[in-house]
């Protein structure tokens, strides 16, 4: 530096040989204050510029929506959400459609292992129901035979009949989980129809089993067979309502087996 160049050592000359170097005079100039750095620094300086230049820019940050000054663009904001509500709601119904798909056949397959049950158990209580009705006429026959001669009943009167529970478990799953909204009509009301009659069935079946305990109780009351006149009336009236009721259960029944064989076969 031109400052550092100025300030070298000067010989003083007192006119002997011998010359003494003379120290340079303090520099009280601008230039004296800027402070010497070495070709060290300078080359430390020059990496921690090269740094400070490939440091990575900060992200800048817009605003997420431009914004709204006419109306044209609160038109154009306002419709694209009611479109993408829209496409929201379009999807949701979708994937509900094809849930409700996949539920109505699952249903249908489980409904037609219900129905071949249930053709099974209307066969056997068909059979059951013929064989009571039999039993009720023989009953009332001897029931007058025994009125008229006023003898001991000859046998033992039969008013034993069990019955099997029909089933519906499927039905009712299938009308609580909605699955049934997307079977066809005549679908639908084929299996309402029996199902019905299956339910028509199963209430009707209590009071039939309580006139037949009702006339078994009566005919215990003599082991010998020696009923009283007045047993014999009241035996005779609860056989007759018994032979009534199961007609009606032999007529549902057979509704039933008809409607039953007509879904197997679909």
């Amino acid at each position: 530096m031109k400052g550092m160049a100025d300030q070298t050592l000067e010989p003083v000359r007192d006119g002997s040989a011998n010359s003494v170097p003379r120290a340079p005079s303090p520099d009280t100039s601008a230039a004296a204050a800027v402070a010497w750095v070495s070709p060290e620094c300078t080359a430390n300086l020059g990496i921690l510029t090269a740094v400070e230049e490939h440091r990575m820019p900060l992200p800048e940050v817009h605003p997420s929506h431009p914004a709204i000054r006419t109306w044209r663009d609160f038109l154009v904001h306002i419709t694209t959400i009611v479109i993408g509500l829209l496409i929201a709601i379009g999807l949701e119904q979708s994937v509900e459609y094809v849930h409700h798909r996949h539920q109505l056949q699952e249903a249908r397959r489980e409904l037609l292992k219900e129905v071949d049950d249930n053709r099974r158990i209307v066969e056997f209580n068909i059979e059951s129901t013929r064989k009571a009705a039999l039993a009720l006429e023989a009953d009332i026959a001897i029931l007058r035979a025994q009125q008229s001669s006023r003898s001991p009943v000859p046998r033992k009167l039969d008013y034993t009949w069990e019955p099997w529970d029909t089933r519906d478990g499927t039905w009712q799953v299938a009308k609580q989980n909605g699955s049934l909204s997307l079977m066809p009509h005549d679908e639908l009301r084929r299996y309402s129809h029996v199902y019905a009659v299956l339910a028509a069935f199963m209430d009707a079946l209590p009071a039939f089993g309580a006139r037949m305990e009702v006339a078994g109780a009566i005919a215990r009351r003599a082991r010998d067979g020696n009923l009283s006149s007045r047993d014999i009336e009241e035996l005779m009236s609860a056989t007759s309502e018994a032979q009534g009721r199961v007609a009606l259960l032999s007529r549902l029944l057979h509704y039933a087996k008809d409607g039953l064989q007509d879904m197997s076969h679909q």
